[in-house]
């Protein structure tokens, strides 16, 4: 057992280190310029007085941030293209760059092409005429090639543009396709985002809010209770029901009491969680329909000095709708699994030998049936450790519950990206770990598990 143990453990980091680069992935691939979101946007920038102090700032924060690196320790580009583009922090400014480059080749004229630019557009005298520096300055956010020249062509013939105009026709003028043919590998080493990245989550640094500039670890601190709170609760409510109840429908199955369970599981489990607690929100919450039984949305104010009966009593009021609704569906896939299970075992020779001892019904399907048949329960096992982190986002929306589903929801709405991947990646690493203990899990419940998993196979 301890060397099957050994070997699942060592495909962890393996699978971790998987998962933190897809998260990376994601986080590079998102829509918005997190640094432009702590910075005015981009009108204030485009009418800003000193725009050396506005690049001054936007690199700052950049570099606080850790975009004025490399994304990994090595890239495979373009030959055309310098290994120290990176550099050019603003996304849109390195479009630009990258856009024509692989359009010409040429990234000497390219990189003249762009500075004429920016040294033409924020120059002081430009700001005499309004209508030019804006074009000016949009300029050094157009990638597109075809709409620049056109751009460019309709700039007046003045001694400020004739630079920047004679800076574009010999880009394209001077082409040199030849490098766009190779690729090339730079290695960056270990100075670059990725590795900045994982090394402040190792230390427990998960980021700031792109939304409120709160740390991300205290955001999700504050949430992730309440979601363990309210999955606790409903996970030991199914794991209480499901239990007896698939091990006496097996044992008495054919049966009344199986029959009728059966058809009761079918509707639980046919009928969607997020209908069920629109249904009782409205009917059990409220005085409308005289059922006013329950309080309304959100876990209910404690008062001071409130004695740990009186706690009980208001958090259990507000949580037993929303436990209820995350535990019936799973009750319902659990039961009906370890009924299965455990009917296939009564059929075997050792159950028969059981009851020739005398043993008693449930003697037999508590000390011998359920062991053997306990895979289902350690399939949901594999899914708690996820569910307490990730929550329902329904559910809690639905009850108006401040637990990860709503912390997640609400940050894709803003497009707050640092909650999200965070959220993202601890969902994963718990889903790893939840697999990881079931497969332990099921070795220790059948010996013949580790048993094929550690026998060499035939040459």
């Amino acid at each position: 057992m301890l060397r099957y143990a050994i070997r699942r453990l060592s495909l962890l980091p393996l699978s971790l280190f998987l998962l933190s680069l897809i998260c990376f992935g994601l986080l590079q691939l998102t829509p918005d310029d997190p640094v432009q979101r702590l910075l005015p946007d981009e009108d204030a920038r485009l009418s800003n007085n000193d725009p050396e102090a506005y690049d001054r700032s936007y690199r700052s924060a950049a570099a606080d941030l850790g975009y004025d690196r490399p994304a990994f320790y090595f890239s495979l580009q373009n030959a055309a293209l310098p290994d120290t583009l990176y550099r050019i922090v603003r996304p849109e400014e390195r479009a630009l760059l990258r856009a024509f480059t692989l359009r010409t080749g040429n990234w000497p004229a390219v990189s003249h092409y762009y500075h004429t630019l920016k040294r033409i557009a924020w120059a002081p005298a430009s700001a005499d005429q309004p209508e030019t520096t804006t074009l000016l300055r949009r300029l050094l956010l157009q990638n597109d090639f075809d709409r620049a020249k056109q751009s460019i062509n309709d700039l007046p013939n003045a001694p400020q543009t004739a630079p920047l105009k004679a800076a574009f026709s010999a880009l394209e003028t001077q082409t040199s396709r030849a490098k766009l043919l190779l690729p090339a590998l730079d290695w960056h080493g270990s100075n670059n985002q990725y590795h900045n990245w994982i090394s402040k989550l190792l230390r427990g640094e998960l980021g700031v809010s792109l939304n409120d500039r709160r740390p991300v670890g205290k955001k999700i601190g504050r949430a992730l209770k309440w979601t363990a709170l309210i999955n606790g609760f409903a996970i030991l409510l199914v794991f209480f029901l499901s239990i007896p109840l698939g091990l006496y429908m097996a044992g008495y199955r054919g049966g009344r009491f199986d029959r009728i369970t059966t058809v009761g599981l079918f509707l639980l489990f046919g009928i969607p969680s997020f209908w069920v607690a629109t249904l009782l929100t409205n009917f059990f919450t409220t005085p409308a329909f005289g059922m006013d039984f329950f309080p309304s949305m959100g876990f209910g104010e404690v008062p001071e000095g409130a004695s740990v009966w009186q706690i009980i009593r208001i958090r259990a009021a507000h949580l037993f709708l929303p436990v209820l609704c995350l535990a019936y569906p799973s009750l319902a896939y659990v039961s009906r699994h370890l009924r299965r299970s455990a009917a296939h075992e009564m059929n075997q020779a050792y159950v028969k030998t059981a009851r020739l001892k005398g043993l008693s019904r449930s003697a037999i399907l508590w000390r011998h049936v359920l062991r053997n048949a306990s895979f289902p329960i350690i399939t949901l096992l594999a899914g708690i450790l996820p569910a307490l982190l990730a929550g329902s986002v329904l559910i809690e929306r639905i009850f108006n519950l401040p637990g990860m589903g709503q912390l997640l929801y609400n940050a894709a709405l803003v497009r707050d990206w640092p909650v999200v991947i965070i959220v993202v990646l601890l969902s994963g690493l718990l889903t790893a770990v939840g697999l990881l203990l079931a497969d332990l899990a099921y070795a220790f419940a059948d010996p013949r598990i580790r048993l094929n998993a550690t026998k060499p196979s035939a040459s």
